[in-house]
């Protein structure tokens, strides 16, 4: 009889602890779904960006005022960049015959609080451009553009 005097004491710290760990796995994923901006993570956005074509957006940042962008000709020919507009915003500094692989940077005026998140919706960010044969190109964006300043 005296060998199981303490066995339900630590049957019932082994059932909080359960219920503790439990507790804070639901409360550490509500942290991450609350955190998430747009939805998508800043990586995830970046990765469709980088892949899209023939415009990809290859970096970008967001200081007090200024959204920079860094996009990169990810075709096989030149292309000639005419405008990009993300929101209400649009950048007009054309340049021709951007080369496959070459970059570009491009900035907008864009406000942004010291560590804040910030998103730029997809549905509002487009790239006019030419090709070699075909003039008047759009391109629309493959993700949102994300990130905390």
């Amino acid at each position: 009889m005296m060998t199981q005097r303490g066995q339900g004491t630590i049957e019932y710290l082994v059932i909080i602890a359960i219920v503790v760990v439990i507790a804070l796995v639901v409360v550490g994923l509500l942290l991450q779904v609350m955190n998430q901006g747009s939805g998508i993570p800043e990586s995830t956005a970046k990765t469709a960006w980088k892949s899209a074509e023939p415009w990809g957006l290859v970096d970008w940042t967001n200081s007090a005022t200024t959204l920079t962008v860094i996009l990169r000709n990810n075709s096989s020919e030149a292309l000639d960049f005419e405008t990009m507009t993300i929101g209400a915003d649009t950048n007009s500094s054309g340049q021709t015959g951007v080369s496959p692989g070459g970059t570009i940077t491009r900035t907008f005026a864009k406000t942004c609080t010291s560590g804040s998140k910030y998103a730029y919706a997809k549905s509002g960010v487009h790239i006019d451009y030419n090709g070699s044969l075909i003039a008047g190109k759009v391109q629309n964006a493959s993700a949102d553009i994300v990130g905390s300043c």
